[in-house]
């Protein structure tokens, strides 16, 4: 049986060290005469019960109380050199906060759960399209017993209800789409397997905030009418708060398999997500995937079809969602590490030449009856408290990093926000100050701690330094050289490259330049007016505003990601050719600041010739 005072006098280790070195020897005599005094097994727990609540009482009182101690002392030492404290504080802010906002965008891509039922089972699924004689496309997929799936294709839209009227993204998909995310809705019903049959496909479920928007959040949504691109659709169920997959949709219709019932359906752009099913690992799912894969493209050849070999496999639907912007942050928060150990190394030389300052101080209180332990716990308190109000005031740093990455690529998802108000962010700025404040705190209390106190060390000038702290300010000298020329090296690399991108000429300009999306679809005039009339007087009146050089229109923007035609095409001068035709008004070229290159740019009477 182990032995009842050395158990108890490792728990006293959990008191801190001034109260130890006070109070430790008369509470194991204590122990010692009550343990003695104690008769029978059950005296025995009763007797440990007691000690044990003591301590569980004691220990966070007197913890807290020499903390409280530690942090005024240290708020005077800092008080005393505030520029350079403000300096080093500054430099270890922006160094955390860029960490944190970094780590933000992380979180919402890779780690913080998709709102789905078992979101790591589900997938993304490589899909083709065929269009067969009658015009019907059909969804191709290979033979994968080990995913169930679903299809989906989005396009904004034109949502009418009661004279209200909004342009929202539309999601048409098959009937399971719901049921294989394992989205319930907030309430009412999502479609049953019927529904995307054309003539049953007449119904929707909306987004949470559509129903909070068009109906004030009234139960009696289930069976009213909407009109999507004037057709009308009858309301279902509401999607769960915070649904909006995929891209932030509004409605959600089973009308894939319907081409053209809403009016802007693209077949050629229809997506697939699928579901492993129970007992099925991505990689085996990805192997049978790819094995299939293999033997279409062969079959192709064989066959002489015009078939495109594929190009990627199965992938989670969480990196399929990250895409780019995952390794992107990866190289940022490889890149602010090497900040952050930048600004550690001046808060560890900042600390160095402070305790080179105070060893007159130290020695002094070692002399007194201060122990090891106690001085390296005040210096470590100092420490941890420069760096926890450095990660304080870097949380401001995060946020406007956070918002600095949601305008330059937004996440695709409501639930993939890059906020930094989420314990995972939080709990990593804590992290990264607790850490950074023991690792370099820890380091020069532990040179100090082996001082002595000596009477030449009393007598010492300030200004001296011992050996050992001369060769770790050397060390911390040194590291910031080497991280610097990796980062001034890096940052001359990316800087080169970035001005050769802007200075790649695009064709295009985006400075000065507004756009907007509109479709008559399902609006009066679509019927009652011509097309080209209405664009056309929309058109005049903008150019009419004080302020407008010019406008225009077109099917789709440069860079927009769309499902495009790429149709045959012949020059009088040249071969056939593989091209996206993309009608334009004139004006286009210039609102976005294309020049022509020889010949000119389109007129009215361009237009009135065509007609």
């Amino acid at each position: 049986m182990a032995d009842p005072k050395r158990i108890y006098r490792l728990l006293l280790k959990l008191y801190p060290a001034r109260f130890r070195e006070e109070y430790e020897a008369p509470l194991e005599r204590q122990f010692a005469d009550e343990y003695r005094e104690a008769r029978g097994p059950w005296t025995h727990v009763l007797f440990w019960l007691r000690a044990l609540s003591d301590l569980a009482i004691s220990v966070p009182a007197e913890f807290l109380r020499e903390l409280r101690q530690d942090l005024a002392y240290a708020a005077r030492v800092y008080r005393r050199r505030a520029l350079v404290t403000v300096l080093a504080l500054t430099a270890l802010a922006l160094a955390i906060g860029a960490a944190t906002g970094v780590f933000s965008v992380l979180n919402a891509l890779l780690i913080r759960s998709l709102p789905f039922h078992d979101p790591e089972r589900l997938v993304d699924v490589p899909t083709r399209i065929t269009v067969q004689p009658t015009g019907e496309a059909r969804l191709v997929l290979p033979a994968n017993p080990g995913v169930d799936v679903a299809t989906y294709n989005s396009a904004d839209m034109n949502l009418s209800r009661s004279g209200q009227a909004a342009r929202v993204h539309v999601t048409e998909t098959t009937a399971n789409f719901f049921a294989l995310l394992g989205a319930e809705p907030e309430f009412g019903r999502a479609f049953r397997a019927d529904e995307d049959v054309p003539g049953k496909d007449g119904v929707a479920v909306i987004a949470y905030g559509i129903w909070q928007q068009m109906f004030g959040g009234d139960s009696r949504v289930l069976g009213a009418a909407i009109h999507v691109n004037g057709v009308p659709l009858t309301v279902l169920g509401v999607a769960p708060r915070g649904f909006d997959y995929p891209a932030k949709t509004a409605v959600w219709t089973p009308t894939v398999l319907d081409r053209g019932r809403l009016g802007e359906g693209v077949a050629f752009s229809l997506h697939t997500i699928g579901r492993l099913k129970p007992g099925v690992t991505l990689p085996r799912a990805k192997a049978i995937f790819d094995a299939e894969m293999r033997r279409w493209d062969l079959d192709a050849q064989e066959r002489g079809l015009a078939w495109a070999p594929s190009s990627r496999g199965l992938i989670s639907l969480q990196d399929q969602l990250a895409g780019p912007i995952r390794q992107a942050s990866l190289v940022l928060l490889a890149v602010v590490a090497f900040v952050l150990l930048i600004a550690c190394a001046n808060v560890a030389q900042l600390l160095l030449s402070r305790i080179t300052e105070r060893r007159q101080e130290i020695a002094m209180r070692a002399a007194l009856g201060a122990s090891r332990a106690r001085l390296v716990q005040q210096l470590i308190t100092e420490s941890i408290l420069l760096t926890m109000a450095a990660a304080a005031a870097g949380l401001a740093v995060a946020y406007w990093a956070s918002r600095l990455a949601s305008s330059a690529q937004p996440a695709q998802l409501a639930a993939q926000d890059y906020s930094i108000l989420d314990w995972r962010v939080l709990g990593f700025a804590v992290a990264v100050a607790l850490l950074t404040g023991l690792v370099f705190g820890v380091l020069p209390a532990w040179l100090i701690g082996r001082t002595q106190p000596t009477a030449d060390s009393i007598r010492s000038q300030a200004g001296t330094q011992s050996s050992g702290v001369s060769r770790m300010q050397a060390a911390l000298v040194t590291m910031q050289a080497l991280l610097t020329v990796v980062l001034v090296a890096g940052a001359l690399t990316m800087g080169r490259s970035f001005l050769k991108l802007m200075g790649t000429d695009l064709g295009f300009r985006t400075q000065n330049v507004a756009t907007v999306t509109v479709s008559l679809f399902g609006s009066r005039y679509q019927t009652n007016h011509p097309a080209q009339s209405y664009y056309g007087q929309v058109l005049d009146r903008l150019r009419a505003v004080p302020g407008v050089e010019s406008a225009g229109a077109a099917d789709y923007l440069p860079l927009t990601n769309q499902g495009l035609m790429i149709l045959p095409a012949k020059l009088d001068s040249g071969p056939e050719a593989a091209a996206i035709p993309i009608a334009i008004t004139p004006g286009y070229f210039r609102s976005i600041g294309t020049r022509i290159v020889d010949g000119r740019d389109f007129t009215d009477a361009d237009t009135k010739a065509r007609n």
